[in-house]
């Protein structure tokens, strides 16, 4: 019997019907209310145009003073340096001039990751389509981002823009890409161990130049600071509730006041720990992994399952850092769907949840002062097991995938052999003597 999902007018009419009130409310969310209001976004004034401040007028942008406490979390600078420098022009514009180009670069941005992304994956019908654009602008943390004016966006465009490289072979614009997404902000740098797994040199050599490129143009004489005092509180990680991390997880374990911020440090149990796990994931991923793929569409996947181990590997992964798993669950829905393998789609909406409405509940009931800590610190995991999910779902893409390149190979082979019997059948040798 067949599904109603089988008949394109039926998929037609569920899609349109989601359309709509996803998009009106995406669009209210980010473009209207924002203008609206005219209240620049939090972390952008507080963190990044206070570091610009800083570097325009001489400044160290990390404040390194003798009382003053570096930590991950807080209204301080911890991004690396080409942030803040790029962001002078816009110190001497006006708030209303500044909120505009904050939306338009993040708006873009999501447009550019979309578009890049899909051509990477090779959608051409206007229902996968829809369908990809609804779990990107309906996914939490881009809205989250867009809320406090990160840079994440941004860093999910150039994610895009190296897949779309990645897929189709060794592109040095596409290392470009990927480059400047790490001088930006360090999320995506295990992205470079892919990139000497599969033995992609021009890659490797664009990303290499791009991002010291932009560390040596950006007020280089700030790096020092950034490397030596600034690198290893970050890779000390934190037990906050917002570290979705199992570094963030294991703090929380061994010392409960890390949770709500009492206790800023991570103990050293807890960061060798983390440090083991990090090792695990990435020894599980390339062993997955195994050899690079010579098809595009395994590539594709080869690609997810790195990115969805990235916030498994960081000491800390903020919600907002999150936005850029947008880039596995699009690839793997666009595979799984068309395979019918529900499994990875289960995997997948399950992390989508986990991370975007699970996470918003969790945030509603601490804030309205929800006393059952059991509860809180169980519901704070949410973002952990989400993550988890999309990587479970990425590794298994791969598997599947293989095994079906296998199968395809050994069905080709053996097709090549009946050919070559049936031609010796029908020209035999001639027998000489």
């Amino acid at each position: 019997m067949r599904s109603p999902l089988d008949h394109a007018w039926f998929r037609s009419v569920l899609l349109i019907g989601a359309a709509i009130p996803i998009a009106a409310f995406y669009a209210w969310r980010t473009v209207v209310l924002p203008l609206a209001s005219g209240a620049l976004p939090e972390d952008f004034t507080v963190n990044y145009m206070a570091a610009a401040a800083r570097i325009a007028s001489g400044h160290n942008p990390y404040d390194l003073s003798a009382a003053t406490r570096l930590t991950v979390a807080g209204p301080q600078y911890v991004t690396p340096l080409p942030v803040a420098w790029m962001l002078q022009p816009l110190l001497h514009a006006s708030a209303t001039t500044q909120l505009i180009v904050v939306l338009a670069i993040l708006q873009l941005s999501l447009v550019v990751f979309l578009i890049t992304t899909l051509r990477a994956v090779g959608v051409k019908d206007w229902q996968s389509t829809v369908l990809l654009v609804l779990v990107a602008i309906a996914f939490e943390p881009v809205a989250a981002n867009i809320d406090e004016g990160q840079i994440n966006l941004v860093l999910l465009a150039l994610s895009g823009i190296w897949l779309l490289g990645w897929v189709r072979g060794d592109r040095w614009w596409a290392g470009a890409a990927l480059g400047a997404g790490v001088a930006i902000k360090l999320l995506q740098a295990p992205l470079g161990l892919l990139v000497l797994w599969g033995r992609r040199w021009r890659m490797l050599a664009g990303a290499a130049i791009a991002g010291l490129a932009l560390w040596l143009v950006a007020v280089p004489q700030y790096l020092p600071d950034f490397l030596l005092k600034v690198a290893p509180v970050l890779s000390a990680g934190t037990g906050l509730f917002e570290n979705h991390s199992p570094g963030g997880t294991v703090a929380r374990l061994l010392d409960p006041g890390t949770f709500l911020g009492t206790v800023a440090n991570t103990s050293p149990a807890a960061r060798v720990i983390t440090l083991l796990i990090s090792v695990a994931v990435l020894v599980a991923t390339f062993w997955v992994l195994r050899r690079p793929a010579a098809r595009g569409r395994a590539r594709g996947l080869e690609a997810a399952a790195m990115v969805a181990a990235g916030p498994l590997i960081a000491s800390y992964s903020w919600g907002t850092h999150l936005v850029l798993l947008l880039l596995p669950m699009l690839v793997l829905l666009h595979w799984a769907i068309a395979r019918r393998d529900w499994l990875v789609v289960g995997l997948i909406g399950a992390g989508w949840m986990l991370i975007g409405p699970g996470h918003n509940w969790f945030q509603t009931l601490l804030i309205s002062g929800y006393s059952n800590m059991l509860v809180l610190r169980l519901m704070a995991e949410f973002g952990v097991i989400g993550i988890a999910a999309i990587w479970a779902a990425a590794l298994l893409a791969v598997s599947r995938q293989r095994s079906a390149d296998r199968a395809d190979a050994a069905h080709e082979h053996g097709a090549d052999r009946e050919q070559d019997d049936r031609a010796r059948e029908d020209h035999p040798v001639a027998e000489v003597g």
